[in-house]
């Protein structure tokens, strides 16, 4: 296995696209809908550069030899994100009323992630293909960013993990990781919310 940055013209975008949606089917699906409606929005954020969620901060893991994506890495530096440059891929890449909810979604995931320093790594999606779950690629990705983090000089490694996510909890403080904070806000359904957690470098 190895971890490398998204080539648009290599890689399956689809494939890419449908593994951020799962990172937050909840959420995306109360915006548009489900699976078949959400992936190809993402997708054309995927494809664009300037903003957090564009090939620039994905890197994909393959199996040596061929580029088949088994599982995906969203990172970025906190000092390389900027909200302006995401309203502006949503508004250029996105109809109107798509773009807007791209915006909502973003303010109302201000209110509960991870307040960032300026020399964190943010890993804002970790997802494994289900098809090739429980083989330790999310393992695998997670020593990767750690490995990604020492390159860059980071300072810590921040995640967010839904409040009903065990099974990721679990994961990330087995790795090391340590809730630093809890965020929650009132939901349609109930509370939507995450554990803040950290790495220490």
């Amino acid at each position: 296995m190895k971890l490398v940055k998204l080539d648009i013209n290599k890689h399956d975008l689809n494939k890419v696209s449908e593994l951020i949606y799962d990172t937050d089917a909840e959420t995306f699906n109360f915006y548009f809908g489900n699976r078949q409606k959400t992936a190809p929005k993402i997708l054309r954020i995927v494809k664009e550069n300037d903003n957090s969620m564009g090939f620039k901060n994905i890197y994909v893991v393959t199996e040596n030899g061929n580029n088949r994506t088994l599982g995906i890495l969203v990172a970025y530096m906190a000092s390389d994100y900027s909200l302006k440059s995401d309203i502006r891929t949503y508004f250029r890449a996105l109809r109107p009323l798509d773009a807007l909810k791209f915006f909502i979604f973003d303010i109302i995931d201000h209110l509960i992630l991870a307040n960032l320093k300026y020399h964190d790594l943010y890993l804002a999606a970790v997802a494994v293909d289900e098809d090739f779950r429980g083989k330790g690629i999310g393992n695998f990705i997670l020593h990767s960013s750690l490995e990604l983090a020492k390159d860059k000089r980071c300072k810590r490694v921040v995640l967010d993990v839904d409040l009903k996510n065990k099974g990721a909890l679990y994961l990330y403080e087995r790795f090391g990781f340590k809730i630093f904070h809890k965020k929650s806000i009132r939901w349609f359904n109930g509370e939507k919310g995450v554990y803040n957690m950290e790495y220490l470098m």
